[in-house]
């Protein structure tokens, strides 16, 4: 088996990998589309059940990964997880940057009169604190620590194969952005040259964490768990005089000005970081 992998090349083995992930995935999800009637009118019920499915399709990548270390004959450590200290405090370092990134340039926009906050004592209907905050915290470094894994991880492992840092940086954060096309259309082309950025950055960030997947599963996460925690309370409300292409909205946050500035703004702080280390 070995033999027959290594006739591929590097956009091959993504090709493969890709298939047999949604052929495996496939008997899962159609009953399971069927049992929770995917999709559906409600857009809190449509969240819940989107994140369903994404917790079914990720499931299976320990065990595809498991598979390709012996075909490939790799160890976690090239793929980028080492079970150390230094990739937990990086990962928390990653959480901590997001965060500060994130309600900076949220402050900023307030300040401008972009977006309004809002009170959550004031809602009626506000999810508890105690048990909604844990929940986004498990689902943020769950998705941030597979996608990781997946593409600046299993497949920039591919690509440097064939091409230099650079394609491989640009082909592996065009195929991140793409692919968030399979969930959602409407609300993601707008988004795709911001994932886009966003993609580059997370490689950058793997380059900088001494080829360690970390920094970029913090950042990664940190940015997941804040804007499902803003969209759960529902503690923004943006300008409705102003265009969202500038100031963004909870459903597209990289499809602004404002969403790529975050992005270039979290990327100069790990390159200043970087440097000055």
């Amino acid at each position: 088996m070995t033999d027959y992998w290594s006739i591929f090349n590097s956009l091959g083995k993504i090709t493969i990998f890709l298939t047999v992930w949604a052929v495996i995935w496939v008997p899962i999800a159609l009953p399971l589309i069927k049992l929770i009637k995917w999709p559906n009118t409600a857009p809190n019920e449509n969240t819940s059940k989107k994140l369903t499915l994404i917790f079914s399709l990720y499931l299976l990548i320990p065990f595809l990964i498991l598979g390709l270390t012996k075909i490939e004959g790799i160890t976690l450590e090239q793929i980028g997880i080492i079970f150390q200290v230094r990739l937990f405090k990086s990962i928390l370092f990653g959480y901590a940057l997001s965060i500060f990134t994130l309600f900076l340039i949220y402050f900023w926009e307030w300040g401008l009169n972009w977006i309004t906050w809002k009170s959550i004592i004031n809602q009626p209907q506000r999810p508890s604190l105690l048990t909604t905050l844990p929940l986004l915290g498990f689902v943020s470094i769950f998705i941030a620590s597979i996608e990781e894994l997946v593409f600046r991880g299993i497949f920039v492992n591919f690509l440097k194969e064939d091409f230099s840092l650079w394609l491989t940086a640009i082909i592996s954060s065009l195929i991140f952005a793409l692919l968030h096309l399979v969930w959602e259309q409407k609300n993601t082309i707008p988004q795709l040259p911001g994932l886009f950025i966003l993609g580059l950055m997370l490689f950058y960030a793997r380059i900088v964490d001494d080829n360690l997947l970390g920094l970029a599963i913090g950042l990664h996460g940190g940015w997941v768990l804040c804007l499902a925690a803003i969209d759960s309370f529902n503690l923004i409300d943006y300008n409705s005089k102003l265009p969202s292409w500038i100031i963004g909205n909870k459903n597209q946050p990289l499809g602004s000005i404002a969403g790529l500035l975050l992005v270039l703004f979290a990327l100069l702080l790990i390159y200043l970081n970087h440097i000055i280390i």
